[in-house]
């Protein structure tokens, strides 16, 4: 009978931490409290040879208690055979395979690994016409084994009769311990058999040579292409850096199952029964193993793991269209995120669960960018610039068992999800919006999230006598039906909308939409300020530009102080529309002695040592704004901190700013240097670039003697390169 080596096992361990920390694999397990006390057949779908090493392992250390599985027979030979034989794996072509098996699950010692799809399914295609069937090597379609569920329901069945014997005749309960190697009814355990699926998804699937397939090439000449696929497949995926997600879904119990006539009738028969009898029970048995597999399959795949490539296959699949800009289907990335994950029988990656609307704007060429290769090396759509072009033609093709993850990783990601029905169906919906519709939703949900996240943050934070009216601080568009161009107008640190309203409303008379976005943290208190951090402000002017992208053909981006700041940060990550910016006054260099801002910048450059170690204080120094009927009373020393890792960010990054830029600065500006403009100017990629002084010594410019020429000179900008 199989046993296991502890030595083997543990130097495996060993190994797989290894391998862990050579490739750049990402484990994650779900689920694991689906992981019963009793005695476990775990059921997984197999999609790489990386299952049978890190499955395991992975069940080891939850469990404590090593795995035994089955193994292919080709495998028992040489040191590989000896290994396999030393963690305890049976061959396929054991011909005491069932006894083995039996006799572990009867014991409870260890939980066994099977397959029930038996070969790696490397097509993911699992569902014919809403049956359960598979693609097999051989080029046909067969149902999963019903291996799994046959052996839980015997050992089951074996554990209620030799129960019975126990307690009716000894004789004969000597008799059927014999038959699996026991000598004594107390090595059999008493807890329930359970069969519990588990599913393995990978993300992303990538297939190109490799360092490890050349290194195979090389030192094997004229690999079979079955490993050469494998190794291209597998080999890339664990360099390139896959998330591998195991998901154990609800055990299923099987002596319920039992509970039958007929089958209760052959549990207490007072005749010996060997494995291999013939039983009355027989044909029912086999119809519930039948239905048992159905029901391990769907559970099985329910579970799988939905990413952004699943999304975004089926929105190109369903997409009624032969053209689709880059950003068109990001949006409708977006949109299909949003709504699937709402979803609740369905498990959807940690990716999809995070904000979408920073993904949105920042990483949609990344995301998107790998997925696009593996489809145009699909023959699914041709790429030129940002706009891609489907071809129909290949949507369908069937490629043979063991080239299609490599020649066709497309339709395996669609194979992947085609079960879960409901995701489908919602990505369908989303595929076929006509675009305007598509617009208008994103563009009145993105403003919803702005007015609701400021009335809530108000309602949370408002200090009596100290924060300014709503209307001060609440995000403002000025819309303008029929404009080309939106403009997208932030304010300053410590301020709110209100502060750069008048121009808002100056570009707006002259043809524009502008929107003002309200920065977290401002519009309300110190305190929530003192909450916030560079990102947070980033995001919102990121929302901002999501309502003028969906609403405008082109965005120009502005702002004022800090405002000028994030403007141009947002600026580097080359958002889709954006063909301008401005900044008024950047905040990129401070005035360390400023009669405005300098008590902060001060007090923070002597207290920087003492707050690397947050005592959990806020601290706050006073503040002399020159418009105190919009500014904060009080600077939040963590703001300060913010602003400055802004600052430091924006320099790293300015050189990536290539649109038209107009900076705008006070030649004696009492809060931030002249120099930093200057600096600004000089690192944008920028080739129309353009930098204006004006005489004045007040920072806040967009009020007072020298506004309306900062107005006229922002608007002749506009007017020059873009028609409103």
């Amino acid at each position: 009978m199989a046993d296991i080596s502890r030595l083997v096992f543990s130097l495996s361990k060993l190994g797989i931490k290894a391998l862990e920390r050579l490739f750049k694999a990402s484990v994650g397990v779900h689920g694991a409290e689906n992981i019963p006390d009793g005695v476990s057949i775990l059921a997984v779908n197999h999609f790489t040879r990386l299952e049978t090493l890190i499955l395991p392992y992975q069940i080891y250390r939850l469990t404590g208690r090593p795995v035994m599985s089955l193994a292919h027979h080709s495998l028992f030979t040489g040191p590989l055979g000896s290994y396999l034989d030393g963690v305890g794996a049976v061959s396929t072509k054991d011909p005491n395979r069932d006894q083995i098996i039996i006799r572990s699950l009867l014991m409870g010692d260890h939980p066994w690994l099977i397959f029930p799809e038996g070969s790696m399914i490397k097509d993911k295609k699992i569902v014919e016409s809403g049956k359960f069937l598979i693609y097999s090597a051989t080029g046909t379609r067969r149902p999963p084994h019903t291996g799994a569920a046959a052996l839980a329901l015997r050992t089951e069945f074996y554990r209620r009769r030799l129960y019975h014997l126990r307690q009716t005749d000894p004789g004969l309960l000597q008799q059927q311990l014999e038959v699996f190697d026991l000598s004594s009814p107390d090595q059999v355990s008493e807890r329930e058999t359970f069969l519990v699926p588990v599913n393995v998804t990978y993300y992303p699937i990538r297939s190109r040579q490799n360092a490890i397939e050349k290194i195979a090439s090389y030192v094997v000449e004229d690999l079979p292409e079955r490993i050469v696929e494998e190794l291209q497949t597998e080999g890339t995926m664990l360099l390139s850096g896959v998330n591998i997600d195991i998901t154990f879904g609800k055990p299923l119990a099987i002596s319920p199952l039992l509970k039958k006539r007929k089958i209760q009738q052959d549990i207490i028969s007072q005749r010996p029964i060997l494995p291999d009898d013939v039983l009355p029970s027989r044909p029912l048995m086999r119809r519930i193993a039948s239905n048992l597999t159905r029901k391990v399959m769907a559970s099985i795949y329910s579970n799988t793991m939905v990413n952004y490539d699943h999304l975004a296959a089926y929105i190109l699949k369903y997409y009624p269209h032969n053209r689709l800009g880059l950003f068109n289907l990001a949006e409708r990335l977006y949109l299909a995120s949003e709504t699937v994950t709402q979803l609740k029988s369905i498990r959807f990656h940690s990716g999809l669960l995070d904000d979408q609307c920073v993904r949105l704007c920042r990483r949609y060429h990344q995301i998107l960018a790998d997925f696009l290769e593996i489809a145009e090396k699909s023959g699914v759509v041709d790429i030129e610039g940002d706009m891609i072009y489907k071809k129909r033609l290949r949507m369908k093709t069937l490629l043979d068992f063991h080239t299609i993850r490599r020649e066709n990783p497309f339709q395996v990601i669609l194979n992947e999800v085609e079960f879960l029905r409901p995701l489908t169906k919602r990505l369908r919906i989303i595929a076929e919006h006509p675009r305007w519709l598509m617009r208008w939703r994103l563009h009145r949900k993105f403003l919803r999230l702005a007015k609701q996240e400021f009335a809530a943050d108000y309602k949370e934070h408002q200090r009596e006598g100290e924060s300014k009216p709503r209307r001060i601080g609440a995000p403002t568009l000025y819309r303008r039906f029929r404009a080309k161009t939106g403009v997208l107008l932030v304010h300053g640190y410590m301020a709110a909308p209100e502060e750069v309203r008048p121009l808002a409303e100056y570009l707006h008379q002259h043809g524009y939409t502008v929107f003002i976005p309200r920065l977290r943290g401002h519009g309300t208190s110190p305190e929530d300020l003192a909450l916030r951090t560079w990102e947070d402000w980033l995001q919102s002017v990121e929302r901002g530009y999501l309502v003028l992208a969906n609403s405008c053909e082109d965005v120009v981006l502005g702002g004022f102080s800090v405002g000028a700041g994030l403007a141009l940060f947002a600026a580097t990550n080359l958002l889709y529309k954006v063909r301008a910016v401005f900044a008024i006054n950047c905040a990129m260099r401070l005035r360390r002695r400023s009669a405005r801002l300098a008590p902060a910048v001060v007090l923070w450059n002597k207290l920087v040592d003492k707050l690397v170690k947050d005592d959990g204080r806020r601290h706050f120094v006073p503040n002399e704004p020159e418009n105190p009927h919009i500014n904060y009373l009080r600077n939040p020393i963590r703001g300060v901190k913010e602003l400055m890792e802004l600052m430091d960010e924006l320099s790293k990054r300015i050189g990536r700013v290539n649109v038209p830029a107009l900076l705008i600065q006070s030649s004696d500006d009492p809060v931030v240097h002249p120099e930093g403009s200057k600096r600004i100017y000089e690192g944008l990629g920028s080739q129309d670039k353009e930098l204006i002084m004006f005489n004045s010594h007040r920072h806040g410019i967009l009020r007072g003697d020298v506004s309306e020429r900062v107005f006229a000179r922002v608007l002749e900008f506009l007017d020059t390169g873009l028609t409103p």
